[in-house]
């Protein structure tokens, strides 16, 4: 019979019972007695097993088969899940992944030799695990024998008609089209005005009605739940903390909460460079944590929270904090501050130093960090999506990096503000509000401006400065444009010529040289074809 027509429904399956598997495996390490995480570990490698002999991949089937068996001694209270066998276990589910991604590239398994892994498998024995821990089989999770031909037609039957797959090429074609016909529309109706033509204008207003839903369902085709990229991070934390020798509880939060796939792709290397930093730098060894009256093993945290048209994800850590003294010390030494500069900043702007390219407190260089490279990647990245990073610290009681990221990066509500000869669109997702005013009311002190509001000292930034022009030079009680922006809950007043209004804009990446303009992130067209240019109110802190 010709599986063929099953090979893509096969390879989408496995790597959902492998993501699965690796997940309850790192889960299972901190609850070993838990029968219904053993019966669903047992149910995955059985349902792949079955799966991969009914499809002919024969490698596939014997590496699950053995850790079939294992999870089997396990399930029947033989053995216990030791840190040996969860090591084995997981380097068998990591060629099973490689054995897959052979399957979808057309190559043949047979090009990766498994028989020393089947091996080890098969002959690993764990020690009996003590009478009291000792775990009936549990019928109820029994999976049927083999996996058949039937299985694939049932899945294939109930779910074919709910859900079809779409490659990621014709979603970001449906977006590219979307802005293109948003930015189209700002053009068509700017005709309409210069033209006068009344008559135009009840259709257009349908027509930008159209265009929102429009862009809303496709925004909708292009959401993932944050588990696409998250599942894999409990793994990547047990790891590291076994090679540093640590005891680490790691805890996900928000995993099923959806992103755009664009964000999702771009920020899963940040979270990984902050979560080595955490299990490195931030949780001290279980020797310091007993010393300081801490619990033996250390906890990270890792929330993703939305609200409204933004998303925060959160990594917090209960280690050994920063002090930000010692981080002003450094930069001082390093020569990216002057010592005045480090006597002027508040501890937030001293934790940010440590997003300086070079810059690194550790006093030696493993092969998990200390290079100084990696949280200036994880801030540029921020900011090219329009977010902001924020740090927040106490020495001796942890640390919290907070992500602050819009839904979607493509088609945004922007403020226009106009500087100059251009006009710059400032994302809502960091604008707090609008004011205005006097010049005089900005005072200055050892270079820094900043305003009274109420009773919140702003700092104060000028968008002429960023963008090299000249300042104007009106008299003081002559009034002043401000944005307010929140850059991870940190207020900034950003200085402009004039504030006109909200738009929604279709977002193009810059090309160099216009990409290394400060305090500028993205491009987009205006309704009379004039190019304006995207604030990074971030890079403006």
């Amino acid at each position: 019979m010709d599986m063929s027509p099953y090979r893509d429904l096969f390879l989408s399956e496995a790597r959902g019972h492998l993501t699965a598997f690796s997940e309850l495996i790192v889960r299972l390490e901190e609850a070993p007695g838990d029968s219904a995480m053993i019966n669903e570990l047992f149910r995955h490698a059985h349902s792949l097993k079955g799966m991969a002999s009914t499809m002919g991949y024969e490698q596939v089937a014997g590496i699950a088969h053995t850790m079939e068996d294992q999870l089997s001694r396990i399930r029947s209270g033989e053995s216990r899940l030791v840190p040996a066998l969860a090591d084995l276990l997981l380097e068998g589910g990591d060629a099973l992944v490689r054995q897959i991604a052979l399957i979808e590239s057309g190559s043949g398994t047979a090009s990766e030799d498994t028989a020393g892994l089947i091996g080890r498998l098969a002959a690993f024995t764990p020690p009996a695990p003590p009478p009291a821990l000792s775990n009936p089989p549990d019928k109820k999770g029994e999976s049927p024998p083999e996996g058949t031909v039937s299985e694939l037609q049932q899945f294939r039957q109930s779910d074919s008609f709910k859900s079809i797959r779409i490659k990621t090429e014709t979603l970001d074609r449906l977006v590219n089209i979307t802005g293109e016909l948003i930015t189209n529309r700002y053009r068509l109706a700017e005709s309409i005005r210069l033209a006068d033509a009344a008559e135009c204008r009840e259709p257009l207003h349908q027509l930008t009605t159209l265009l929102r839903n429009l862009r809303d369902e496709v925004f909708k085709a292009r959401m993932l739940p944050f588990a696409v990229i998250a599942e894999r991070f409990p793994r990547l934390v047990r790891d590291l903390a076994r090679k540093q020798g640590k005891e680490v509880h790691f805890q996900l939060v928000g995993k099923d909460i959806e992103l755009d796939r664009g964000i999702l792709e771009e920020i899963a290397e940040p979270i990984v460079h902050i979560l080595r930093n955490a299990v490195d730098h931030g949780l001290e060894s279980a020797d310091e944590r007993v010393m300081a009256g801490k619990p033996f093993g250390g906890t990270i945290t890792l929330t993703l929270c939305r609200d409204k048209d933004h998303a925060e994800i959160i990594i917090s850590d209960d280690g050994r904090g920063m002090d930000s003294e010692q981080l002003k010390l450094k930069g001082v030494e390093k020569g990216f501050i002057s010592p005045e500069q480090a006597a002027l900043m508040t501890p937030q702007e001293a934790y940010q130093l440590i997003c300086r390219p070079g810059f690194s407190t550790s006093a030696t260089v493993s092969d998990i960090s200390g290079r100084g490279v990696g949280m200036d990647a994880v801030r540029e990245t921020v900011h090219a999506l329009s977010g902001a990073l924020t740090i927040q610290s106490q020495n001796g009681e942890g640390s919290r990096f907070v992500m602050r990221l819009p839904i979607t990066v493509s088609i945004i509500h922007a403020l226009m503000v106009h500087c100059g000869p251009f006009e710059i669109a400032f994302p809502l997702t960091v604008v707090a509000r609008t004011s205005e005013i006097k010049r005089s009311e900005i005072t200055e002190k050892s270079g820094r401006r900043t305003i009274l509001m109420g009773e919140t000292v702003l700092p104060v930034r000028s968008l002429r400065q960023a963008l090299n022009l000249p300042e104007t030079s009106e008299m003081e009680d002559m009034l002043q444009p401000l944005v307010i922006c929140d850059i991870g809950g940190r207020l900034l007043a950003v200085s402009v010529d004039l504030i006109s209004g909200q738009q929604e804009i279709f977002i193009r990446p810059l090309r160099s040289p216009l990409s290394y303009l400060r305090g500028i992130s993205g491009a987009t067209i205006a309704g009379d074809g004039r190019v304006l240019f995207v604030a990074d109110a971030s890079a403006l802190a």
